[in-house]
C-alpha cells in the first residue's frame, strides 16, 4: 500500500480494500511500461471501487476519476462497445474489467497479456488495511463484516463522517442482523440475455486431431483421479500449432472445463514484462508453483515459440536466451515432479522452437489446428449468428467461406449486426452475404496457366524420384485478399532421406519445374514465381543455403543458419556469391525443361485432366508418365 496516498478525496475504505486486491494480483506488472491486462471480478456490485483503484495502480498521481486507460466491459451492449474496448489497448496501459472469463470476447482474450482474478479481501488483509488507512484495530469478526458488507453502504455511512469505530460496529451489527451480503456475481449473459455456458470440447467444431486428444485426456483425468490408472499413463505435454485466428485460446479453456481442471494462462510476454531474467524467470516458477497447487490443472503457454531456439540466437542475446530456454526446461522436467499438471503450449511458428522443448516426456506431442471445414465453419455461424438463421442459409455462409478461419467468421457476423443496427432491423441475409469474402472464378485460359504451373512441379518432383501425394489447382480466388495460393504440388517428405548436394539440386529443380512448364509450354513465365514466396525466391534461398551454409558450394565456409537472413545484405557482404547461385538456378532450370521436354506429352494430358478434376493423386501422375510413349526415357539420367 505504499504507493497510496490516503488523503485523496473520493477514495475511502471500499478503494483501499480494492487497491490491496488488484495490487497483489498485478503486482508483476508494477513498473512494467507496456501491458494490457484483464480483470475478472469476484464481486461485479463493487466494480466501481476496483476501476478507481486501477485507475491509481496505473497513475498515483491522477485524481482517481474514470480514465481512458480503465474500463468495464459490458457483454450485454452492441459490438460498438466491442470495438471501443479494443481501442484502449493503443494505449501503453490498459485495465480491462469483466464479470467472468466467459464474458470475454476471443479476439479480445487473444489482444490481452493476461487475464487475472481478483479475489474478495480475507480476514488479514481487512485488518491490515483498516490498521493502515484509519490506525484502528479489527477483531476477525469484524473484518467478516467488513468483507461481508454492501461496499456502497460502507461508502456512504464513511461520507457522514463517522469515526471508523462507529462504521464498523453498523456493518456489525447489519452481519448479525441477517442484513443480506452483497449479491454475488452473476453468470455472464449474452447480448440477447441468455446465460452463456461453459465452453467445452465436445460442442466445438473443427479441431479434429486436437479435440480427440482434448477428449481422451479427460477421460484420463477421470481415470486418473479414481485410481484406476497412474499418471505415468498421462499424456503431460502437447504443442498446439495453427495459423492465427483459429482458436488456440479458446482451446485451452474449452480442454480445462471438459477435464474439470484448473486453467493457468502464461505466455513468455508476461513473464518477461519487466525485463530482467531473474524476473523471468521467477514469472515462469510461478505458473508453474500456482499450476501443481491446483492440480490436477492444465498450464497454457501462449506463443512459445518466442523463446526461439539455442541452435540460431544471436551473440547478443545468447546468454539470456540460452538461460531462459533452460529455465523452462528446467519447470518442463519438474524436479519434485509435476503429477497433476498437463502443459499445452501454443505457437504460429512451430519451427522456432528449440528441439529440445520438443523431446519424449515434455512437449512431445504436435497437433496442428486446420482451418475449419464447411461442417465446422456452419457451426461456428451458427454460434456467433446466434440463431437468427436456419441451416440453409448456415450451410451457404460456409460454402462460401472457405480458407477463412473462426476469428474471421467471428468479425463477419459482428459487421453484420452493425449493418442492420446502421439500419434499424434486425439481421438478414444480406447483411451477411456483403461481408463474407468475394470469390471470383478463375477464367478457362488462367485456369489453364495454373494447371502447367502445377504439373510442371508434379511432373519434375516425380521424374527425380519425389513422392507426389496429389496436385491441386483452385477454380476460383477471393478478391479481397490480395496473396493467396490458385494451386499446389505437394510431397510426402521422408525426415530419414539424407540432405546431401543432390538432394538440394533435386529441391530446386522441382520449385522451378512451374517456371519451366511455363517457358515451354506458353513461351515465357509471369510474375507469380516471383514475391517472398514465390518459387524462385525459394530456389534462390535454398541455393544460398547451399553455397552459404551447408559447404556445397565453391567454398567451405558457412555463415551457419541464414534461412531467415535477409538475402540483400548476405549478397553485399559477398558480392560473387550472387553469380554462383545465378549459375545454380540456371543448371536447375535447364534440367527441369529437359524432364519436361521428354514427357510433353505426358504433361499435355495431365494438364487436360487437372483443368477437368481440379485435383490428381500422385499415382494419377505416375500412371501418367509410365503409359507415355517416352515413359522409358523417365529413368534416363537427366542433366
Amino acid at each position: 500500500m505504499k504507493h497510496v496516498l490516503r488523503d485523496r478525496a473520493g477514495f475511502a475504505l471500499p478503494e483501499f480494500l480494492a487497491y490491496a486486491g488488484i495490487s497483489r494480483a498485478i503486482r508483476q506488472y508494477r513498473r512494467a511500461p507496456h501491458f494490457a491486462i484483464g480483470i475478472v471480478l469476484d464481486n461485479w456490485e463493487r466494480k466501481t471501487s476496483y476501476v478507481q483503484a486501477a485507475v491509481m495502480f496505473i497513475d498515483q498521481r491522477s485524481d482517481y476519476r474514470f480514465q481512458d486507460q480503465v474500463k468495464i466491459f459490458d457483454e450485454t451492449r452492441s459490438d460498438d462497445h466491442i470495438e471501443a474496448v479494443m481501442d484502449l489497448l493503443q494505449h501503453k496501459q490498459t485495465i480491462i474489467f469483466f464479470r467472468s472469463e466467459e464474458a470475454i470476447p476471443p479476439d479480445l482474450l487473444l489482444a490481452l497479456d493476461i487475464v487475472v482474478k481478483v479475489e474478495p479481501p480475507d480476514v488479514r488483509q481487512a485488518r491490515g488495511v483498516v490498521h493502515w488507512g484509519y490506525r484502528t484495530p479489527l477483531t476477525d469478526e469484524q473484518a467478516e463484516a467488513l468483507i461481508a458488507c454492501d461496499w456502497r453502504r460502507l461508502k456512504l455511512a464513511m461520507t457522514w463522517g463517522r469515526p471508523m469505530s462507529r462504521v464498523l460496529a453498523i456493518m456489525e451489527k447489519m452481519a448479525k442482523a441477517g442484513v443480506p451480503r452483497a449479491p454475488a456475481a452473476p453468470r455472464a449473459p449474452n447480448r440477447r440475455g441468455e446465460v452463456i455456458a461453459d465452453i467445452r470440447l465436445e460442442s466445438m467444431e473443427g479441431y479434429g486431431e486436437a479435440k480427440n486428444w482434448g477428449l481422451d485426456l479427460a477421460r484420463d483425468f477421470d481415470d486418473w483421479r479414481a485410481g484406476t490408472i497412474s499418471w505415468d499413463d498421462v499424456d503431460t505435454g502437447m504443442l498446439l500449432s495453427g495459423s492465427p485466428g483459429t482458436g488456440k485460446t479458446i482451446y485451452a479453456k474449452a480442454l480445462a472445463a471438459t477435464c474439470g481442471a484448473h486453467l493457468v494462462v502464461a505466455s513468455y510476454a508476461t513473464w518477461q514484462a519487466k525485463g530482467h531474467l531473474n524476473d523471468l524467470l521467477k514469472a515462469m516458477q510461478k505458473s508453474f508453483q500456482e499450476a501443481k497447487k491446483n492440480a490436477p490443472s492444465i498450464l497454457f503457454i501462449d506463443e512459445i515459440d518466442a523463446f526461439g531456439s539455442r541452435d540460431s540466437v544471436s551473440t547478443q542475446n545468447e546468454s539470456y536466451d540460452t538461460k531462459a530456454i533452460n529455465g523452462l526446461l528446467e519447470q518442463l522436467d519438474g524436479l519434485e515432479g509435476r503429477e497433476g499438471v498437463v502443459v499445452v503450449a501454443a505457437s504460429n511458428r512451430p519451427e522456432k522452437i528449440d528441439a529440445a522443448i520438443l523431446r519424449s516426456g515434455r512437449l512431445d506431442r504436435h497437433i496442428r489446428i486446420p482451418l475449419p471445414d464447411i461442417a465446422a465453419r456452419t457451426a461456428i455461424f451458427r454460434m456467433h449468428l446466434r440463431g437468427e438463421f436456419k441451416e440453409a442459409a448456415l450451410n451457404t455462409f460456409a460454402e462460401l467461406s472457405e480458407g477463412i478461419t473462426g476469428a474471421d467468421i467471428q468479425k463477419i457476423a459482428r459487421d453484420a449486426r452493425r449493418e442492420a443496427r446502421r439500419l434499424r432491423r434486425s439481421v438478414g441475409l444480406a447483411d451477411v452475404l456483403v461481408h463474407l469474402p468475394i470469390p471470383a472464378f478463375i477464367p478457362p485460359e488462367a485456369l489453364r496457366v495454373n494447371a502447367i504451373h502445377e504439373i510442371g512441379h508434379a511432373v519434375v518432383g516425380t521424374v527425380l524420384g519425389m513422392e507426389l501425394v496429389r496436385v491441386e489447382i483452385s477454380p476460383k480466388i477471393i478478391l479481397s485478399t490480395n496473396c493467396q495460393s490458385v494451386g499446389r504440388a505437394t510431397f510426402d517428405r521422408r525426415p530419414w532421406a539424407r540432405r546431401t548436394k543432390p538432394y538440394y539440386l533435386d529441391e530446386i529443380a522441382m520449385g522451378l519445374g512451374g517456371m519451366a512448364a511455363e517457358q515451354l509450354m506458353l513461351g515465357c513465365h509471369d510474375d507469380g514465381v516471383a514475391g517472398a514466396n514465390g518459387d524462385l525466391h525459394k530456389a534462390t534461398r535454398t541455393a544460398l543455403l547451399l553455397d552459404r551454409a551447408f559447404g556445397m558450394g565453391d567454398g567451405l565456409g558457412s555463415l551457419g543458419d541464414i534461412s531467415d537472413a535477409p538475402m540483400i545484405d548476405i549478397t553485399r557482404m559477398d558480392r560473387s556469391v550472387l553469380r554462383r547461385v545465378d549459375r545454380i538456378l540456371d543448371e536447375q532450370l535447364a534440367r527441369a525443361k529437359a524432364i519436361l521436354e521428354l514427357h510433353r506429352s505426358a504433361c499435355r494430358k495431365l494438364v487436360d485432366a487437372l483443368v477437368a478434376s481440379l485435383e490428381l493423386s500422385g499415382q494419377e501422375v505416375l500412371d501418367a508418365l509410365d503409359s507415355d510413349p517416352d515413359g522409358e526415357s523417365r529413368l534416363r539420367s537427366v542433366g
